[in-house]
């Protein structure tokens, strides 16, 4: 018995290069099969694309008209199915021009997005209607404040490498005075973040 480890395996079971031709014919089939698959493929694609040009270049369908549609009750040929599709062709677009839909119009001082409850928990508020980069901006809002008739004060605030100008009214201690001073700049177009000092 011829131990495996004496046995030349490059020389071995092959043949003396019959594995070699039978590889080629494997090789040779495969590409046929390919040749054959891509020129299938490249005939369906040129039919598929003449296919849709021709369907392009036709003419597009229109919609008949329900007196041409609907053959004469005495027209030979005219089956009761063929006469109840015809009527019912158009009846979605004649219901439509029947159909009235009414918008309601929104109220011009409804404002969904602003609070409408009143603060009443206990303790020191202060508003702030606006935070601006620009120092400008941020006077344009105090200064329209102060036609309000409500005093405001500008804090520069540096946060990281920013620098915000916060307008600030406050503070109050008084609920009555904080919602009406609120209810005053919602009514014009301003809301203002509340922030309850000591939270």
């Amino acid at each position: 018995m011829k131990s495996p480890i004496g046995r030349d395996f490059k020389h071995g079971a092959s043949g003396g290069g019959a594995g070699w031709r039978g590889s080629r014919d494997v090789r040779n089939a495969f590409s046929a099969g390919l040749a054959i698959g891509l020129v299938v493929a490249g005939g369906v694609f040129v039919w598929a694309q003449s296919e849709l040009r021709r369907m392009a270049a036709a003419e597009p369908v229109r919609p008949v008209a329900r007196a041409q549609a609907a053959p004469g009750a005495g027209s030979p040929g005219a089956s009761a199915a063929e006469s109840a599709e015809a009527d019912a062709q158009f009846d979605f677009y004649d219901r439509l021009k029947n159909q009235q839909v009414v918008i309601p119009e929104q109220e011009k001082d409804a404002r969904p997005d602003l609070p409408t409850s009143l603060i009443d928990r206990p303790g020191i508020y202060v508003l702030q209607p606006g935070a601006y980069r620009d120092a400008a901006e941020a006077e344009k809002l105090r200064a329209r404040l102060s036609r309000l008739g409500v005093e405001a004060t500008i804090q520069r605030v540096a946060i990281d490498a920013d620098v915000f100008h916060r307008v600030r009214i406050g503070p109050y201690e008084d609920l009555g005075q904080l919602n009406a001073v609120r209810a005053k700049l919602r009514a014009a177009d301003i809301d203002p973040q509340v922030m309850r000092i000591g939270d």
